[in-house]
């Protein structure tokens, strides 16, 4: 079973990974040079930046009335109110140029409609018309065509453009390029966003399947060995020992449960995911079971052994021989990026697993891949208020921050992510006691960050949620959490 403990640091993991790789949205700067082409883009760049969102409804103009051309002309238009709109509204360089540029958009309201006009009539949007469900990446396919080929090329636009006393044709063109630049490189933030989340599927549903895996490795081991006792029989001259092995090992019913049990139905036909096709790994570690004092011990005993009896030295070669071999991590990384991670939690509940196999009469089920539908959303309803919130997070953050201690700029990545996880779990769901919270990301931060970051992590929160319960944000405490 994939607990919440694996789940947050899978969360954690996967957000960091995409706080290294992801592509900024960053606004162009400025640039200070004499050529009149150069200074002119800019100012180009940013008013067709904001002429977009006034094509998406977004009015960025707050004094005076809103003309009813313009809001008659942009409604019901498939740009209108889009998902690429709402993130560029909410980004802080984007309000900044908003305060600094907004008024100038008054000149481009009688060009709204000949814009709307040519934007319906393009290929472009034609194209973008058909696509359900567009995503914010079919929107930005959309705008930067349009960018090109219809926005820059409308005689009301260009003209209000002119009425800047530095306009130039050269200036308004790289204006333009850069824009398209700039909503691309958006556009790959987004792509690495997706990718991540995918990532993150894809590490629940492995870790999983290491449970599975483990809880199938005696029958792998066993069959191994059951292979050894034939080829010893088959020998040109076989001893006593070779053609009456004691076979206790190999026809252990605990064995056999495993092999009938319905949930394996196809995974010993169809096991990717097994250690089976591992031969050198099976070997190693066979060769490691049969010299240790644990199988010595249980051979060595005289008489019938229990299927209960069977399976607590399962349990103990699991424990003590085969998830402390070097051969088995080596395996792990070389199979799955995630199963080094995941090894701790998943054997707990495969070694609780093979328990209740050991049981005779008792019919057993493998553990559901989450406890509830609930743990199934967790991660990545967690993974989202992160990424919708981070701004937000980061604030908080860095207002507690300690300067003379701590400089918020340099800051470890992992902690700054593990923090914002944390503070996203605090305020998204409410039903996980304070203490929970904090205690799972302060062993997080001591476990995959720095020597001081526990310390760090815990201090942090500490501060940060009675800032949020004054505040009225969050109702949990430290001091009302459950015990």
């Amino acid at each position: 079973m994939v607990n919440r403990v694996l789940i947050r640091l899978k969360v954690v993991q996967m957000l960091y990974s995409y706080m290294l790789t992801r592509s900024e949205f960053k606004i162009e700067m400025p640039a200070e040079t004499s050529s009149p082409d150069r200074r002119y883009s800019f100012k180009a760049y940013a008013e067709l930046l904001l002429l977009i969102l006034e094509l998406s409804g977004r009015r960025v103009v707050n004094e005076g009335i809103v003309p009813a051309s313009v809001t008659g002309a942009v409604r019901g238009a498939k740009f209108e109110d889009t998902r690429m709109s709402v993130a560029l509204m909410a980004n802080e360089e984007v309000r900044d140029l908003i305060n600094k540029y907004g008024i100038r958009m008054r000149s481009f309201d009688a060009a709204v409609p000949e814009a709307v006009a040519r934007l319906k009539g393009s290929t472009a949007y034609r194209v973008f018309s058909k696509v359900k469900g567009a995503t914010v990446a079919d929107e930005i396919t959309f705008w930067t065509t349009a960018i090109r080929s219809t926005l820059i090329k409308t005689d009301a636009v260009i003209a209000a453009l002119r009425t800047d006393p530095d306009f130039t044709v050269r200036g308004m063109e790289m204006g333009a390029k850069m824009l398209i630049e700039t909503l691309q490189g958006f556009s790959d933030t987004r792509s690495v966003l997706s990718s991540c989340k995918n990532d993150l599927m894809r590490s629940l549903q492995s870790a999983y399947a290491l449970y599975k895996s483990l809880v199938w490795l005696p029958v792998d081991i066993t069959r191994a060995q059951a292979e050894r006792l034939e080829a010893n029989a088959a020998k040109y001259l076989p001893t006593d020992e070779d053609l009456n092995p004691d076979r206790r090992f190999v026809d252990a019913a605990f064995i056999r449960a495993i092999e009938e049990n319905p949930a394996f139905e196809e995974w010993d036909r169809e096991h990717p995911y097994a250690f089976a096709n591992d031969h050198v790994l099976i070997e190693n570690l066979l060769n490691q079971i049969l010299s240790s004092t644990y199988y010595q011990e249980f051979m060595s005993a005289p008489g019938h052994k229990s299927r209960e009896d069977e399976a607590e030295l399962w349990r103990q070669l699991i424990r003590h021989v085969i998830l402390p071999s070097d051969d088995l991590a080596e395996s792990l990384e070389n199979r799955s990026i995630f199963w080094n991670d995941d090894l701790e939690v998943m054997s707990s509940f495969a070694l609780k697993t093979l328990r209740q196999i050991g049981r005779e009469g008792v019919e057993v089920a493998l553990l559901p891949e989450f406890k509830d539908e609930e743990d199934a959303e967790f991660g990545f309803k967690l993974f989202d208020a992160v990424v919708n919130h981070m701004d937000e997070y980061r604030e908080l953050i860095d207002s507690f921050v300690n300067t003379s201690k701590w400089d918020t700029e340099r800051l470890a990545l992992m902690d700054i992510v593990i923090l914002r996880t944390a503070l996203a779990e605090v305020l998204e769901f409410p039903k996980i006691p304070l203490q929970v919270t904090a205690n799972e990301y302060v062993e997080i931060a001591n476990c995959y960050s720095t020597a001081r970051s526990g310390a760090f992590v815990n201090g942090m929160l500490a501060a940060i949620t009675e800032k949020l319960r004054a505040e009225g944000r969050i109702q949990k405490s430290f001091s009302n959490t459950k015990k």
